[in-house]
């Protein structure tokens, strides 16, 4: 299995997800590789991500690129609609001829010039986790959107956001593919990562609000309470470096990272270049290219193809 997460923000939202396959050899034993891409820039507006089965993921995705070509309604709630039914009807194709699979995706959206809509009462227990030092991020400060917010009127359930963009997350499951959709400042996480939510759980101010809007850093604390729970949990099925998306009214942005670890010690990058992710060991030059699921499947690796080298650089400074 894998994980692939997505968090709905004040402008905009994320989604990321890990990069390992699991096989089974003739003797039962499991082959790791961590090359292959579940997480997609489908328009300027909407993403995807999947977990499960990646020979029915991969020909559902290919489908729906396919016919996306020649859709006239792109925008994203014509979109929710259409993935539900078409995926419905060609997954049952596909696994009348291959047998039982099983697919998850997760649909990340704005409504570009929609501002976003938010609860009140979701900012004001965000603000008091921050106030009351619950969270396990310490700051003397509380961003201004927040500030903004809580000067709206307690009447008021739901409170507009001006100059931002409505955001959509919602999740589809074999075989029904029903739409499950999730309020702003709301999270998810699906495959066999999923109770890290309960990490995000605990991290969703400092993912939030710790500088809401920019990416990097809201980037940066997802992907990484993610991959410190699977860490943790050693959840073997879920690995390699973690691509990421921010889906905004600006569009896609392909979220990359390089840490050094410590300072001046090992350099670890994820780079996004011509349209490809790429897992790189700058000290030791060691390099895993991220492939479209359709293009692993032509390999399907016999040996483990991990990347497993920024948390053994991190182990290594630790001992």
């Amino acid at each position: 299995m894998s994980v692939v997460a997505g968090c709905s923000l004040f402008d905009g939202v994320l989604l990321a997800a890990d990069c390992r396959a699991t096989f089974k050899r003739k003797n039962g034993d499991d082959v790791y590789s961590d090359n292959v891409l579940k997480v997609f820039a489908l328009f300027p507006h909407t993403a995807i991500g999947f977990v499960g089965a990646i020979d029915v993921a991969s020909y559902l995705l290919k489908t729906l690129i396919t016919q996306l070509r020649n859709r006239k309604h792109t925008d994203p709630i014509s979109l929710s609609n259409w993935f539900s039914r078409l995926f419905q009807y060609e997954f049952k194709k596909y696994t009348t001829q291959y047998g039982d699979r099983t697919v998850h995706f997760m649909v990340a959206s704005v409504l570009k010039g929609r501002p976003n809509v938010v609860e009140r009462k979701a900012v004001v227990d965000l603000v008091k986790y921050i106030g009351f030092d619950k969270s396990p991020i310490k700051r003397n400060f509380m961003p201004s959107i927040l500030i903004e917010i809580l000067k709206t009127s307690n009447r008021f359930k739901l409170v507009k956001i001006p100059g931002t963009s409505q955001g959509m997350l919602y999740v589809l499951a074999s075989p029904a593919f029903k739409i499950i959709p999730y309020n702003p400042l709301q999270f998810a996480a699906i495959g066999s990562g999923e109770s890290s939510v309960q990490e995000i759980a605990r991290y969703h101010d400092a993912i939030l609000a710790l500088e809401p809007g920019n990416s990097f850093v809201e980037g940066s604390q997802f992907r990484q309470v993610i991959q410190n729970f699977i860490q943790e949990k050693g959840i073997e099925s879920v690995g390699g470096l973690y691509p990421a998306v921010k889906v905004s009214g600006n569009g896609i942005e392909h979220l990359a990272i390089s840490q050094t670890i410590p300072a001046g010690g090992t350099r670890i990058e994820l780079a996004f270049q011509s349209g490809r992710w790429l897992q790189r060991n700058v000290t030791t030059g060691k390099e895993i290219p991220i492939l479209m699921p359709w293009e692993f499947l032509k390999i399907q690796p016999s040996i483990n193809n991990k990347f497993d080298d920024l948390i053994e650089a991190f182990k290594h400074f630790r001992d």
